[in-house]
C-alpha cells in the first residue's frame, strides 16, 4: 500500500475515524491501530507477517528475560537470541543470495565452474527497518538503559506501527514506549501534520518521481548515449531525486504518526548544504546514522582506544550501513567512500579549510555535496560495471546541446532551494492558512494533491527505500 494512492487515503480515513471513536478506550484503540497496521503491511504480501510476528515474540520474550536476570551469561544469551534471530531473518531475506552468487563468481575465477540454480528469494518490505528497530529495544535493555514492557500488545504495536513500519525512521522503543503509556491519543498540532504530508507528497510525486522518470533513469540506463552535461545533470539529478523520495517518505509518516498523537523526530535536516561528511550524516536519515553510531559504532569502541582503532570502527560501521542498504558491491563500496572521508576529515582537522568564512563555507559545501554525489552513482548504478560508465560518460561531448527540458531545470533549482532555503520561512503564511474555515483548507489540501498528480508522472513510483 502505497502513500500517494486512492487506496492509501481511504485507509487512512478509516484508521483516523477509529483512532477519534476509540480515544477513551486504550487497549481498543491499540488493538484497533495493531490490525490496521498488519493491514497496511500484509496488503503487499500477507505471508510476511509472519516474520514481524517472530521479532515481536522473541524480542518481546527476550527483553523480559534480559532483565529478570543478573546472570550475565544467561543475559547475553537471551541477547544472542534476539540478534540472531533478527539478523539471521535479514542476512537470509536480504543476502543470501548476494553471498552464493559472490562465492560462485569466486570459484569461476579460480577456474571452477559452479551452479546455484534460481534462488527466488523475495525481499521483505521494510525488514532492514524493524529488525534494526526491534534490536535496539533488546540492546537498551541489555546495558540497563531500559526497561521492558510487560504489556505484549504495546511492545507489537511498537514493532508494527504503521506509518514508519517500512521505510523508518527508525524509532527507539524508549520514544514510542514512553508516548503510548500516556493513553492520551489526542491529535497533535494538525496543522503541523497536514504541512509535513503535503510537503512530502510533493517532495515524492513531483521532485523525485519527476527528476527519475524525466532525467535520472534513462542517463543512468545509457550514459554513453548522453551528453557529459547530461550525465552531469543527472548525477545530481539523483541526489535530489533520492532526497525528494525518502525524505518525503519521512515526513509524511511523521506527519500521519502526529495525527495519531506520536511525536517522532524528523528524519532530515537539509543534508547537501553539509560542511563535511560528519556534517552531512547529522543531517542524512538521522535515525539511521544515530543508530549506527549508538549501537555499532560505539560497540565496537568509538574512539576511545586511539586514532588507528578509531578509523577501524569508523570504517567498519559505514561498510556494514552500505551492505545493509542494498546486498552489492556498489553499496559496499559506497559505504567505503564515506568511511574513507570520515577517516580522513578525522585525521586531517584542516583539511576543509580554517576560519570558516562565507566563501570557504561555500567551498566546504560544494566538495562535501561532489563527494557525496559521487557516492550516490555507485549507489544508484546497477552494478560497478555501469558506474564506470557513467564517471566516464562526464567525458563526453560537452558542445551538444543537452535534450533536458525546462521543467526539469526549474526543479534542479528547486532541489537546491530545499537545501538552501531558511525551513520556517513559510511558517507564517501557513498559520494565516490554518485559520481559514476548514471547508477552505480542505479544499486548498484537495486542489494541492490533484495539482502534485497534475505536475507528476504518470502512475505511482514506489518509494526508492522500500527495496532497501
Amino acid at each position: 500500500m502505497l502513500f500517494p494512492t486512492i487506496t492509501f487515503a481511504v485507509f487512512l480515513v478509516l484508521v483516523l475515524a477509529v483512532h477519534t471513536v476509540l480515544l477513551e478506550r486504550p487497549t481498543a484503540w491499540k488493538a484497533s491501530m495493531l490490525v490496521a497496521s498488519y493491514v497496511f503491511y500484509g496488503w503487499w504480501d500477507w505471508r510476511f507477517l509472519s516474520l514481524i510476528w517472530v521479532s515481536t515474540i522473541v524480542d518481546f520474550m527476550a527483553g523480559r528475560a534480559i532483565h529478570a536476570t543478573d546472570d550475565t551469561r544467561l543475559r547475553r544469551l537471551w541477547l544472542c537470541l534476539s540478534l540472531g534471530t533478527n539478523l539471521g531473518m535479514l542476512g537470509f531475506f536480504k543476502y543470501a543470495g548476494f553471498f552464493v552468487d559472490s562465492f560462485v563468481d569466486l570459484l569461476a575465477g579460480l577456474g571452477v565452474e559452479a551452479s546455484t540454480g534460481t534462488l527466488g528469494i523475495i525481499l521483505p518490505v521494510g525488514i532492514s527497518f524493524y529488525t534494526f528497530q526491534t534490536m535496539s529495544y533488546s540492546i537498551d535493555i541489555y546495558r540497563r538503559v531500559l526497561e521492558p514492557t510487560d504489556r505484549l500488545l504495546d511492545f507489537a504495536l511498537f514493532v508494527g506501527f504503521f506509518p514508519q513500519l517500512v521505510a523508518g525512521p527508525i524509532v527507539r522503543a524508549r520514544d514510542f514506549l514512553s508516548q503510548l503509556a500516556t493513553d492520551d491519543r489526542a491529535p497533535i498540532d494538525t496543522g503541523l501534520a497536514t504541512k509535513l504530508i503535503l510537503g512530502g507528497l510533493f517532495k515524492k510525486m513531483v521532485l523525485a518521481d519527476v527528476l527519475g522518470a524525466k532525467l535520472v533513469d534513462g542517463v543512468f540506463a545509457n550514459p554513453s548515449g548522453a551528453t557529459g552535461l547530461e550525465v552531469l545533470l543527472a548525477i545530481y539529478g539523483y541526489a535530489f531525486q533520492i532526497y525528494g523520495d525518502f525524505s518525503g517518505y519521512s515526513d509524511i509518516a511523521i506527519g500521519i504518526a502526529l495525527l495519531l498523537g506520536f511525536r517522532f523526530p524528523m528524519n532530515f535536516d537539509q543534508p547537501y548544504r553539509a560542511l563535511s561528511l560528519q556534517d552531512f550524516w547529522r543531517r542524512w536519515h538521522i535515525s539511521l546514522s544515530s543508530w549506527l553510531r549508538d549501537y555499532l559504532y560505539i560497540g565496537l569502541g568509538g574512539n576511545r582506544r586511539g586514532q588507528g582503532r578509531t578509523a577501524r570502527n569508523i570504517l567498519v560501521t559505514m561498510l556494514l550501513g552500505g551492505l545493509w542498504h542494498g546486498a552489492g558491491w556498489t553499496f559496499v563500496l559506497w559505504g567505503a567512500i564515506h568511511g574513507i572521508g570520515l577517516v580522513v576529515e578525522r585525521a586531517i582537522p584542516g583539511l576543509l579549510g580554517g576560519k570558516p568564512t562565507p566563501v570557504r563555507r561555500m567551498a566546504r559545501t560544494l566538495m562535501t555535496f561532489h563527494l557525496v554525489c559521487a557516492g550516490w552513482v555507485f549507489f544508484r548504478a546497477v552494478d560497478l560495471g555501469r558506474a564506470v560508465e557513467v564517471f566516464a560518460g562526464l567525458g563526453g561531448s560537452w558542445t551538444s546541446a543537452p535534450t533536458i527540458g525546462l521543467g526539469v531545470v526549474l526543479l534542479l533549482l528547486v532541489g537546491v532551494a530545499t537545501q538552501f532555503v531558511p525551513a520556517g520561512m513559510a511558517d507564517a503564511w501557513w498559520d494565516r492558512a490554518t485559520r481559514l474555515p476548514v471547508p477552505l483548507q480542505a479544499i486548498g489540501v484537495i486542489v494541492a494533491i490533484l495539482v502534485f498528480d497534475l505536475l507528476g508522472p504518470d502512475g505511482v513510483k514506489p518509494f526508492l527505500y522500500f527495496k532497501f
